[in-house]
């Protein structure tokens, strides 16, 4: 009783003292450097975050959270009081960004895509709410919490560190990724970059990372010399650097084949088949970020092959 008294105040002076307004993503398997002083990584307006990520505290325990919850949500809450014993982070995200929870959720499904990419950290988002966890226990049958993905373990280790550097560099891509991700072959792939590390089937995880990469392009013929080529151009406008992704594409265009064909493969060669194609599909998806504001056709492509420079902005773009 006692300990359940000590959260619930908790709880309350937190409530009283949190002036936010907006969205939670509740993470898990997350490794974020922060400063023990800021105790988050966030883009501010004046003194107020848009966006940041926090380490999660003061969880509820399983009644403060049931009597927390609201009716709908409490069909769920042996299985989000599991889910909140791992969750280690929590993504906010304002209302000035995001006037719905539908908004919400399309931001911050490409934010956790591009942290994973930018970082190499595969963590899970796992529960929404416009609550944070720390003021659970102060609410009654007032608590909406969305449950999201599972907690899954990604098909190889994968533990980067999410650093400032890392949010800075994903708000300043999220303009223009979300004009790409209106066009459908771009939708495709970035889908396939989030959801292939954690397909539970190595071979099928491959397919699904090949059918993003290939989409991109759309060439039907000699694919595997065609797509290095366009590949090789679309990362880089330096030789050197084109002719390594060249090679590189086209070793793994050879395990690819293998992998999806059922070929027999070596444990040692179908993780290098998980692990890098994931790899270039997420350099290819970058590529693009910044060669925008649509993904260079064919023809841009060839003309590159030809000694002509794609378009590269950096596709940074202002959110405020």
């Amino acid at each position: 009783m006692e300990y359940q008294n000590g959260i619930q105040e908790e709880s309350k002076r937190l409530r009283e003292a949190d002036d936010r307004s907006g969205y939670f993503i509740s993470l898990s398997g997350c490794r974020v450097s922060i400063d023990n002083d800021k105790g988050a990584i966030a883009i501010d307006s004046d003194a107020t975050p848009l966006i940041s990520i926090e380490r999660t505290k003061n969880h509820p325990d399983l009644s403060l959270l049931a009597s927390a919850l609201t009716p709908s949500s409490r069909q769920s809450f042996a299985i989000l009081h599991h889910i909140s014993t791992h969750v280690s982070h929590e993504l906010y995200i304002s209302r000035e960004l995001a006037s719905t929870p539908q908004v919400a959720l399309s931001m911050g499904y490409r934010i956790v895509s591009l942290l994973r990419m930018r970082s190499n950290c595969l963590f899970n988002a796992v529960a929404f709410s416009e609550i944070p966890w720390a003021q659970m226990a102060s609410h009654r049958e007032s608590a909406s919490v969305q449950l999201l993905d599972e907690l899954r373990t990604s098909l190889w280790p994968a533990d980067g560190t999410i650093e400032q550097k890392d949010l800075n560099w994903c708000v300043d891509h999220i303009i223009r990724l979300t004009d790409l991700y209106e066009i459908p072959n771009y939708r495709l792939a970035f889908d396939a970059a989030a959801e292939s590390p954690f397909i539970k089937d190595a071979r099928t995880s491959v397919a699904r990372m090949w059918s993003g990469i290939e989409s991109l392009f759309g060439a039907e013929h000699e694919l595997s010399f065609r797509l290095s080529l366009y590949a090789a151009v679309l990362i880089s406008d330096e030789p050197d650097e084109r002719v390594r992704v060249k090679s590189r594409f086209k070793r793994l265009y050879g395990l690819r084949s293998k992998a999806v064909h059922g070929a027999k493969m070596t444990d040692a060669g179908l993780q290098e088949a998980l692990t890098e194609s994931w790899k270039l599909l997420r350099d290819l998806l970058v590529a693009c970020l910044q060669t925008a504001p649509t993904i260079p056709n064919i023809e841009d492509l060839d003309r590159a092959l030809l000694g002509y420079k794609l378009h590269r902005d950096g596709g940074a773009s202002a959110t405020t």
